[in-house]
């Protein structure tokens, strides 16, 4: 087990785990005001279309979730390593189970497919270059912008990172496709071993995986409380606060996030995505100041071309980001607890930084995120998900060491 002298909100007590700050003043007024205004965006936006209403309502939804559950990818990857704490990971591997059956449902009953791409080197490397910046940055791309709705100053700066990646991965895609991508296959587990079977052995891995996360945890904290069950004790200790303020166990975040996300499959067609927006938000920036993205061979496929010419308003995968954080937001005002967080030290922030620039990448190599990419990928029966999840599991186990040897080291030095 690594050495890590970091405290995650995994590792807090109860109170600041699951309670509102003691002495902070109640923000239930200002949460009743921004969820009028999020109602009235809602209007609107069904004035215009419906498709973009119901997205905003989704991004809305996993943002309120996102935040109410404290759901961090990273920590599903990383703290496994640190200290031996599998809660997170484990409600992760539940999440992946139930997306699995409603995919497969959404799919045979719906003819809503999920999603399938090539599985190749691309997605190994992809989810790799991802995993080591979502562990420099210290949140993934849900991450970034649930805590970018909660106050975290440092947050903005990294989707300002991610998205610069993310544009320069665009300007590279052409070769990842040329080199990597175009000849790689396609493996729907469904078309090796009927649906049946893909969806049983499916379950049982993931089934073992949870039961080997478990017999880790218990080996890390033998005879001990686990943090998970001091999780538990805390639920317990806050049952009389207001329900909005609440924090909600993990597992509960995991079966809201694949319902959600199947949700999302079955009203649009397409699950839930993240970095491709922050690819047009750079490309629409980078045409103001007099750059030519639609030159590049990224936006020359027909979805992000018709994209690069949609108002910035109307594209659904732009609304559903901003809905995302818009749900932290609300979700943070109802329990009390935003606040504007700055950064600590300036060090800390440029690796934060590096983080979202590589995160940034890593997506548009990967062909998307620790959603688009890992989640979604799982939950269609597609080996590429299982690809992208191997690299980041790899690239998490050498951002932990690469904090640990230069931010950490050099901060117990100061």
């Amino acid at each position: 087990m690594l050495s890590y002298p970091f405290s995650t909100y995994t590792e807090l007590n109860p109170a600041e785990v699951v309670g509102v700050p003691a002495g902070v003043k109640s923000q239930l007024p200002q949460a009743l005001i921004f969820l009028a205004l999020a109602l009235g965006l809602t209007a609107w936006l069904r004035s215009q279309d419906i498709l973009l209403a119901g997205t905003w309502l989704f991004g809305l939804s996993l943002g309120y979730v996102l935040q109410r559950s404290r759901f961090c990818f990273v920590a599903c990857f990383r703290d496994p390593w640190i200290t031996g704490n599998t809660s997170l990971s484990r409600a992760l591997v539940l999440s992946l189970m139930i997306a699995t059956l409603a995919f497969a449902l959404a799919s045979l009953y719906l003819d809503r497919p999920g999603e399938v791409y090539p599985v190749g080197w691309h997605m190994l490397l992809g989810g790799f270059i991802f995993g080591i910046g979502m562990v420099l940055a210290g949140g993934c791309a849900t991450g970034t912008l649930t805590r970018a709705g909660e106050g975290h100053v440092l947050q903005w700066l990294v989707l300002i990172a991610f998205i610069l990646g993310s544009l320069w991965g665009a300007h590279d895609f052409g070769w990842w496709h040329k080199v990597f991508i175009k000849e790689a296959p396609l493996i729907f587990f469904p078309d090796w071993a009927g649906w049946f079977w893909a969806l049983f052995l499916q379950i049982v891995f993931l089934g073992g995986i949870y039961l080997g996360l478990l017999r880790l945890e218990r080996r890390a904290f033998p005879g001990t409380l686990s943090t998970s069950s001091i999780q538990i004790k805390g639920l317990e200790e806050v049952s009389k606060q207001p329900f909005w303020s609440r924090a909600w166990p993990y597992w509960v975040g995991g079966v809201l996030i694949a319902l959600l996300d199947a949700g999302l499959l079955v009203f649009r067609g397409s699950p839930w995505g993240i970095t491709t927006a922050f690819t047009y938000w750079g490309a629409k920036i980078y045409r103001l100041l007099g750059g030519a993205p639609e030159s590049w061979y990224y936006f020359m496929l027909p979805e992000n071309a018709l994209a690069l010419k949609t108002p910035f308003f109307r594209e659904p995968r732009t609304i559903l980001n901003l809905g995302i954080i818009a749900g932290s937001l609300l979700s943070a005002l109802f329990a009390s607890e935003f606040r504007a967080r700055f950064p600590r030290s300036f060090q800390g922030a440029t690796w934060s930084l590096a983080g979202g620039l590589l995160m940034g990448y890593g997506a548009r190599v990967g062909m998307g995120c620790n959603i688009g990419s890992f989640f979604n990928g799982i939950a269609s029966l597609s080996l590429h998900g299982f690809v992208f999840g191997l690299g980041l599991v790899l690239g998490a186990y050498l951002g932990i060491h690469l904090l640990l040897r230069f931010l950490v080291g050099d901060l117990s030095k100061a």
